[in-house]
Order: C-alpha cells, then sequence, then structure tokens
C-alpha cells in the first residue's frame, strides 16, 4: 500500500474529523473525540503548529500527527516546546508501518524548524504509543517528567452559593496566575487576560490580594468528548442515580452516543496557607456545574503535588491517570531534568 504524506489543508478538516471518530478511546468508559466544527481550531490555539496528514493512491486520509508550538516557563525560565499530539491512523491501516512514517516524517520537520525540547501526554494504559517513546522513527527515548491525576468530581448543589458570583478583573487575575506559575518546573507561559474572559472565574481575597483563584473554561467549542459505550456496572449505577434523581438534586448524568459536558478548571492557585479558601472554590465551582447542567467538573494536578491531590482526592468520583513525557532532539539533559525535579502545572483543558 503506497501513503503520501503531506502538511494539512484547511480542506481537510472534514476528513480528519471523520478519522478522528474512528479511533475511539477504549476502557471501561469508551470515549469518541470529536473535534467539530473545525479540526484545526484547537491547533491554532498555539503560537503555531506543524500538521502532517497521510493519503492512500485514492486521496483518503488515513492518519495524521501535528505538532504544536508554545511557549512555557521551564524552572522559571522562557523556553520554547513543541508538543506532539494527535497521532491517528485509520483502523484499516493499524498494522501498516503508517504510524512510523508520520512519526519520522515529523522528526525531520522539527529538526528543520530548530527544536529541541518536545513533550507529549499519555494517557495510562495506552500502550499502543510505547514503542514511539523509546526511540523508533530517529526520535531520541522520551522521559517521565511527571505523573498527572485527572480528579472528575460530580457537581454537587450547594445553598450557600445559589447568587451569582462577581467577575474578577481580569487584568488583576492573570498577573495572580503569571507570578505563581513561576513556582513550578514547567508551566504555561503568561497567561493573557483575554483568555480569562472566556473563563469562569472564582477567587477568594484579601483587600486587593488574591488568596486563591479558579479559571474554569469549558472546550466543547474545540473538542468534545462522546461516551460510546460503558460497562455493565456503570450501567446499573447510571440506572440507580436516574432513579434517585427523582427525588434528590443530583447531577445532569452521561449518555451514549451524546457529548459529556465537562468544565475544567483550567487554571487554579493559591498562596500558601490559603488550602480552605481554595477548597470553598472547588465548592463553588461545584454548584456552578450543578446549575448550568454539566457531568463533571475535572482538575489535573501533578500527582508530586501532595496539598492539592489531598484536597480534591477525597471527593472526585473518577481520577484517570497521566503522564508528562519530554525529550530533547539537541540532547539537553539539563533542561529536562529541571522539568522533571519540581512540580509541574499543566493546562489539560484541550489535551
Amino acid at each position: 500500500m503506497q501513503f503520501t504524506i503531506r502538511d494539512a489543508l484547511p480542506s481537510d478538516s472534514e476528513g480528519l474529523i471523520a478519522l478522528t471518530s474512528l479511533t475511539p478511546m477504549e476502557g471501561k468508559i469508551g470515549l469518541k473525540i470529536d473535534r467539530k466544527p473545525d479540526f484545526f481550531r484547537l491547533l491554532h490555539l498555539s503560537d503555531s503548529f506543524i500538521m502532517l496528514v497521510a493519503e492512500n493512491n485514492k486521496q483518503q486520509i488515513t492518519g495524521c500527527f501535528a505538532a504544536t508550538k508554545n511557549k512555557m516557563y521551564i524552572d522559571s525560565k522562557i523556553s520554547v516546546v513543541y508538543y506532539l499530539r494527535d497521532l491517528k491512523v485509520h483502523p484499516d491501516y493499524k498494522s501498516s508501518r503508517l504510524a512510523y512514517y508520520l512519526v519520522k516524517k515529523m522528526y525531520n520537520r522539527l529538526l528543520n524548524e530548530g527544536a529541541d525540547i518536545l513533550c507529549c501526554t499519555m494517557a495510562s494504559g495506552n500502550d499502543a504509543v510505547v514503542p514511539f517513546f523509546e526511540g523508533r522513527g530517529g526520535i531520541p527515548p522520551f522521559i517521565e517528567i511527571a505523573k498527572y491525576n485527572i480528579y472528575n468530581i460530580l457537581p454537587s448543589y450547594n445553598s450557600k452559593f445559589i447568587k451569582q458570583e462577581k467577575q474578577v478583573d481580569p487584568i488583576i487575575l492573570a498577573d495572580f496566575f503569571n507570578t505563581c506559575f513561576k513556582n513550578f518546573s514547567i508551566s504555561p507561559y503568561e497567561i493573557l487576560p483575554d483568555e480569562l474572559n472566556d473563563c469562569i472565574n472564582f477567587l477568594s481575597a484579601n483587600g486587593k490580594n488574591i488568596d486563591a483563584a479558579i479559571a474554569a473554561f469549558d472546550p466543547f467549542a474545540y473538542r468534545q468528548n462522546i461516551v460510546t459505550h460503558y460497562s455493565f456496572s456503570i450501567a446499573v449505577m447510571l440506572s440507580g442515580l436516574r432513579f434517585l434523581k427523582l427525588f434528590f438534586k443530583l447531577p445532569s448524568l452521561p449518555e451514549k452516543n451524546k457529548p459529556l459536558k465537562i468544565i475544567y478548571a483550567r487554571y487554579y492557585a493559591f498562596i500558601s496557607g490559603n488550602e480552605i479558601a481554595f477548597k470553598n472554590l472547588i465548592f463553588q465551582l461545584r454548584h456552578y456545574a450543578y446549575k448550568e447542567n454539566y457531568n463533571l467538573l475535572s482538575i489535573a494536578t501533578d500527582e508530586k503535588d501532595r496539598i492539592i491531590n489531598k484536597l480534591l482526592k477525597p471527593i472526585s468520583r473518577f481520577v484517570f491517570k497521566s503522564s508528562l513525557l519530554a525529550t530533547s532532539l539537541r540532547n539537553n539533559e539539563e533542561v529536562l531534568y529541571s522539568m522533571k525535579k519540581g512540580i509541574g502545572f499543566e493546562d489539560y483543558c484541550f489535551i
């Protein structure tokens, strides 16, 4: 079988959306990722990107691979990082060498771009991609920088928060997040006020000083998670909850073949000693999620961050595991060590 690998075009969006829908995540809960209405809309959130597509001799899209370029803080220094993502192969070509060719092509493109640090996130149990992180395709082996817990918390009615929360000045809030994030070994660079205008912002303040804050975001316009199937035990649990929902204030429940409504704590931070204030903001966000009929509230945290994990673990219903992997095309071991030695902060809203 002959393949052609080329740069993606805007006209490829429909074909890439179709390919994405054919590569669901399996498990107790099966998830299909949709990128409607525009596959590229999410990629455009980065500084720039490389998007490769593979075609067969019938000009059908059979695979894709992307790398997004972003500025990040690594050990309080500005660095350029390329995130590898969207490595997908049509089910009919899983046993072919197409994935290898895509990775090899991307490696050469990244070298030409002068890239150094590459990152990628890998869901726990996704063994199919492990060979590529071990050095396949010419890319140097990746090392694990951090393990993340993605806490999925059920929305909850709370009579304390019936009144609408007052929104904070996004300029002040952006300064707060940017200051706090410099304490992480790897974190987003320069959160802009315009980003926070699109968020639902909650904060605790002492006078003009912010003690804790959460910027929550719904990524539905960029990507949608659709439940394709779930185990018998989960089906029984959902049936029971639907019955109880007739009598109690329970959150909206997921349905098969319909997008999950998930709101993410995209950015969050608190000043040391203000754990209770931060936990109170979580309760406010849970109430907001209940009021707006969300199925889940999702928060990701480095498992090395003991304080956050201690706060979130007791109230989380489902916890997914994910790893942040990184490599250096220039053998920059010092930077990789700086990333690994501390606690990382990831924006999991769009991963």
